[in-house]
């Protein structure tokens, strides 16, 4: 495989972690399954760290195989043992969203919790 091919398959596999990570949010997921998110993002983060395109596509196959419940509950109603995704989560989601998005090197991306998502941290 060429640098070129290299490249495009590691654009290609960032491309899709963000899409998947970007679907994320919104979920409504039995508390178990949020278990299995957060062991995907864990997956994804340590991906990136190690410049892993391969790796990182294997951890976003992960992350795609929970399933998508996008039914809100209105304020009151009993749930079925469903919540939205926990603080902690969406701040790793978008952590891993702006490192994949950032174009920076590997070794400059900043995966560790409290650091900004962005140019503006609230």
């Amino acid at each position: 495989m060429g640098v070129s091919e290299r490249g495009r398959g590691t654009a290609e596999s960032r491309e899709g972690a963000v899409a998947a990570l970007s679907g994320v949010a919104g979920l409504v997921l039995p508390r178990a399954d949020w278990a299995h998110v957060e062991r995907a993002l864990g997956a994804m983060e340590a991906a990136v760290r190690a410049g892993d395109a391969r790796a990182l596509g294997v951890a976003t196959g992960q992350l795609e195989l929970v399933g998508p419940s996008r039914v809100r509950l209105r304020a009151g109603e009993e749930g079925d043992g469903r919540e939205p995704a926990p603080p902690e989560v969406l701040d790793r989601l978008n952590r891993l969203v702006h490192a994949l998005r950032s174009g920076a090197d590997d070794d400059d991306l900043d995966l560790t919790e409290g650091a900004p998502a962005g140019g503006d941290p609230h």
